[in-house]
């Protein structure tokens, strides 16, 4: 599976989620990730600024967490 394709589904799972569905999609996608790549250890850095974007878009994250 390409590796921007998946990211892309990700973001846009992202921008849908809600604070209800927020930890589903992240958790989700991560067991998606480490089934399909063996692991997290080659996850993209850019996954951590869209988790941590949309946390605090949703109010349940706060900026010094971040």
């Amino acid at each position: 599976m390409d590796k921007n394709h998946i990211l892309k589904n990700f973001h846009k799972d992202l921008q849908n989620s809600t604070p209800l569905t927020f930890p589903i999609c992240v958790d989700s996608f991560t067991n998606y990730w480490s089934t399909e790549f063996g692991s997290l250890d080659e996850l993209p850095k850019e996954v951590d600024h869209l988790i941590a974007k949309r946390g605090l878009e949703l109010g349940l994250l706060e900026d010094e967490t971040f």
